[in-house]
């Protein structure tokens, strides 16, 4: 139906959000996958390092986890997730009112909140794109360095302590590792393409 000027309504004039793609949606659903396999995977790592003593690998794959897990909830927190300061819609609030979202970004909800929002309610997947980048960056890409390492060292050695499944359980999760990097960025540079190229 066109208006008295002759042109088609579009989603700006009616206030309703123009619709998502479904292969956005579904690629957003393949990356939260993605996401739960490589973090499920990496607590396996830990947990085998802790178990089998091999300390060194131990405190490097949880400290690459913790470390991540850190910076992205400072980043919601108080960085991408917050207003400015100054901002109309600041409202002052103070550590009280933060931690909240810190305690549950460092435990993963703010990467499922984001996905259930582009999914279910057609929000923009921006925000989702960058926690899913920080992931990549921050604990996949350090993580299967650290855990390719232990694979050539400890895995492949094949030592008296070594477990059979250790090789395997490494190999697995260094190639979800490299998955969850690719998607991260892929999905990233979609998004900028996608920006730039439409304004």
């Amino acid at each position: 139906m066109a208006t008295r000027d002759g042109f088609q309504p579009c989603a700006l004039d009616t206030g309703i959000p123009a619709p998502m793609p479904n292969w956005e949606r579904n690629l957003v659903v393949v990356a939260l996958i993605v996401h739960v396999i490589d973090v499920g995977l990496d607590i396996f790592v830990v947990l085998l390092f802790l178990s089998y003593g091999q300390w060194g690998f131990f405190f490097g794959t949880a400290g690459v986890i913790l470390w991540a897990w850190l910076v992205s909830s400072l980043y919601v927190s108080f960085g991408g997730g917050s207003p400015a300061p100054g901002d109309i819609d600041d409202d002052g609030g103070g550590m009280a009112e933060r931690l909240p979202s810190f305690l549950l970004n460092f435990v993963q909800v703010q990467i499922f909140s984001e996905a259930y929002s582009c999914v279910y309610c057609h929000a923009d997947t921006d925000y989702f794109h960058t926690l899913r980048l920080m992931e990549g960056i921050l604990e996949a890409a350090p993580n299967s360095l650290v855990q390719l390492y232990a694979l050539i060292v400890w895995a492949g050695a094949g030592g008296e302590d070594t477990p059979e499944s250790a090789a395997a359980l490494l190999r697995l999760s260094v190639l979800s590792s490299f998955v969850s990097v690719g998607l991260g960025l892929a999905m990233w540079e979609q998004k900028v393409q996608f920006r730039t190229s439409f304004g």
